[in-house]
């Protein structure tokens, strides 16, 4: 599915009114005014046009597969972006994009997305954070159809009245340990979404960057082993 802001796009601007440049990697200063661009979307929004994959890969230097697609105004402004991530195998290239919010209706998301069909021989799957109507709207003018929509189920964690876990029988229950315990949990996240292209695609390099983030609690990442060896079989994140 499509993704851009929640405004319809209009009809594409007339070519001298943006530049598009396709970067392998970003230097410091493309990264913050991206970041920036992403931040004031999800504002606007109420919910992020890139994936938090997507916004680890802005920094850090080049990740194999990973290019970064920046259209700007004639005097330099970043009014949209786009990352396309072709690093999987077998699956079409992914994608996400957003348009600067004060910058929406003016063809600039057709433009983006016009530019990633062009460097994906028009094999390409765009995700669509929150299904906004204008995402719709441009899936259909990029002639792009639904395959797969994501729900998330939610409740309140208040007034819960929950009896005590009981774990099967050989099967404890332990936190995540930095430094030990990468190589299993990415073994077996790899086998339990083998379904899954995005997560079950996750990289030691991808498992580092969240270890890195400031919200990483290694006592809330919970293991399921088994009690004779210690082998892994479950986990909750």
């Amino acid at each position: 599915m499509s993704s851009e802001a929640n405004t319809p796009t209009g009809p594409a601007a007339p070519a001298p009114a943006r530049r598009i440049d396709v970067l392998d990697v970003l230097d410091e200063e493309q990264a913050a005014a991206v970041g920036e661009l992403i931040a004031a979307g999800a504002r606007e929004d109420g919910q992020y046009a890139v994936s938090e994959q997507g916004r680890l890969h802005l920094r850090g230097g080049e990740r194999p597969g990973v290019r970064h697609v920046l259209l700007r105004l004639p005097d330099g402004t970043l009014a949209g972006y786009a990352q396309l991530d072709g690093s999987d195998p077998v699956e079409s290239p992914a994608a996400e994009l957003l348009v600067a919010p004060g910058l929406r209706a003016r063809g600039h998301g057709r433009a983006l997305g016009e530019e990633l069909l062009r460097l994906t021989g028009r094999r390409l799957r765009i995700w669509a954070h929150g299904g906004h109507p204008a995402a719709r709207h441009l899936a259909r003018v990029l002639k792009l159809h639904l395959f797969r929509e994501l729900r998330q189920l939610r409740r309140p964690l208040t007034d819960l009245d929950l009896p005590e876990p009981v774990c099967p029988e050989g099967i404890a229950v332990r936190a995540f340990v930095p430094g030990q315990d990468e190589e299993a949990w990415l073994e077996l996240n790899a086998a339990a979404f083998a379904h899954h292209p995005e997560q079950g695609g996750m990289t030691p390099r991808d498992l580092a960057d969240r270890e890195a983030e400031p919200w990483f609690d290694p006592e809330g990442f919970f293991l399921a082993v088994r009690e004779d060896g210690g082998e892994l079989v479950g986990f909750h994140w």
